[in-house]
């Protein structure tokens, strides 16, 4: 337990009414969206980022974990804490301090909302197109610590070509700026590319600087119907070589597509495969986009296109994908949900090799995602039995040796948190692993920030 001298030293940087000491309390930051820990030893909720720098220098000084924490949305166990940790919750850091229409940038604390910043954006004729399937709730500190991409990856990039600058405290205590305003920038090392997807293990995000892009005018949905999934991914890239690119393509299998057609009770026939595809730009261009992928898809063997006449038929069609995460659970009570990226042209030797690990352990396994960009959301499905869960890690091994095998990575979005870090050695070489630790030790040379996380125990590289 943390000594009652840190606590009261905590409660005087940050005032006792944001420090969380009462176990219940506490037990609600145990988890993220997938794996749970130890309760933590005291929950903070700073305002400022020299409260921040503050609370790093006493863990230094007392050698506490520290465990940077935004929504808690996150699927690898990033934010979930070790044995004597501090959390650090950034809920009260939600200001959307700037948003320059001129110059096209804003500035916000890492506790705003995904969803709510795009909203406020757009009000003003802007876009921020980073859309991972949280953004409802997650927050954007969340989102950069993570490097979170979306079906919108495709055609306008991760979250990384978003972020101009940073204000981070590192895990020694000094607040130091990353990055400018502008677009261009090549003064030093980049640091901002360093921190961006560091899981929070190399310093505390305090403030983002982030790029806008004009709102396109217009959308335009589609919806696919392939008897078989090599026809699906054999029309992704005859969109691209036809000269469209666009904003969105989803693919669902088989059983995704089951899953689906019983939860909404939607009219989506037996079939092998899906997209759900999206396009957007000058309202002139959406009819004529919209209509070459059309016959695109139907020259590669598409059963059935419909475009979506309304917003209203869009969202219908959208919802399709967007309820899988529900619908899902009529195949078991224990989602174990990864993701892994392949080339695109690879996407049916994943999906087949998948349904061949699925049929050898008796396991329902789903495949759904971003087939422009080849990440695929592998999510097994298990009872809560201790033969089950060990099924599910051996496909879940499997199936990321099967994405290495085909010249793929294991995570595009989810990132490697506690969950994936025993497989790190299968993707990354001892010495690549060895130089991101020296960059480990070099930022935080007692490891008091985010221990545990991304790094395989020692000896279990390979």
């Amino acid at each position: 337990m943390l000594p009652s001298e840190v606590l009261r030293e905590i409660r005087k940087i940050v005032g006792a009414e944001r420090v969380l000491q009462g176990e219940e309390d506490r037990a609600c930051y145990r988890f993220d969206a997938h794996e749970k820990g130890p309760v933590p030893e005291v929950v903070v909720f700073p305002s400022r980022a020299e409260e921040v720098a503050e609370i790093l220098h006493l863990a230094n000084r007392w050698r506490f974990p520290v465990i940077p924490r935004g929504a808690g949305t996150g699927m690898t166990g990033g934010a979930v804490p070790v044995p004597g940790s501090l959390v650090l919750s950034f809920t009260k850091m939600n200001r959307i301090k700037e948003i320059n229409v001129r110059d096209l940038y804003a500035i916000v604390e890492p506790g705003v909302i995904n969803y709510e910043f795009q909203k406020e954006v757009e009000k003003v004729g802007l876009f921020f197109p980073p859309d991972p399937a949280s953004y409802m709730y997650s927050t954007i500190g969340g989102n950069v610590a993570e490097c979170a991409g979306g079906p919108r990856a495709l055609k306008y990039g991760t979250m990384r070509d978003y972020v101009l600058g940073l204000q981070v405290v590192l895990p020694t205590g000094e607040v130091i700026h990353t990055g400018t305003k502008t677009v261009k920038g090549v003064v030093g090392y980049d640091l901002t590319r360093l921190f961006v997807g560091s899981e929070g293990t190399l310093g505390v995000i305090t403030e983002v600087t982030l790029r806008l892009l004009p709102l396109p005018e217009a959308k335009g949905s589609l919806l696919a119907i392939f008897p078989e999934m090599e026809e699906a991914a054999g029309a992704v890239s005859e969109i691209f070589r036809a000269g469209i690119v666009p904003s969105a393509i989803e693919f669902m299998d088989r059983l995704s597509i089951y899953c689906a057609r019983s939860f909404l009770e939607a009219e989506l026939p037996e079939v092998g495969g899906l997209l759900l595809i999206e396009v957007d730009g000058p309202a002139p261009s959406i009819s004529h986009q919209t209509g070459r992928i059309r016959e695109v898809c139907l020259k590669e063997g598409a059963r059935e296109v419909r475009i979506a006449a309304s917003e209203e038929e869009a969202e219908e069609l959208w919802a399709i994908r967007r309820c899988l995460s529900q619908a899902s659970y009529a195949l078991g009570p224990v989602k174990v949900n990864e993701d892994v990226v392949v080339l695109p042209s690879k996407i049916p030797d994943l999906i087949r090799g998948t349904q061949e690990i699925a049929r050898s352990l008796n396991l329902p396994i789903l495949c759904f995602g971003h087939a422009g960009d080849g990440n695929i959301h592998v999510n097994v499905m298990v009872q809560d039995d201790p033969e089950e869960r060990r099924k599910a890690q051996e496909a879940v091994e499997r199936i990321f040796r099967l994405a290495l095998s085909l010249g793929g990575t294991l995570s595009g979005e989810h990132g490697i948190g506690m969950t994936k870090a025993p497989y790190l050695g299968l993707e990354l070489s001892p010495a690549t692993i060895e130089a991101m630790r020296r960059v480990k030790r070099a930022l935080d040379p007692l490891g008091i920030l985010n221990p545990g996380k991304i790094f395989p125990e020692r000896g279990s590289d390979g």
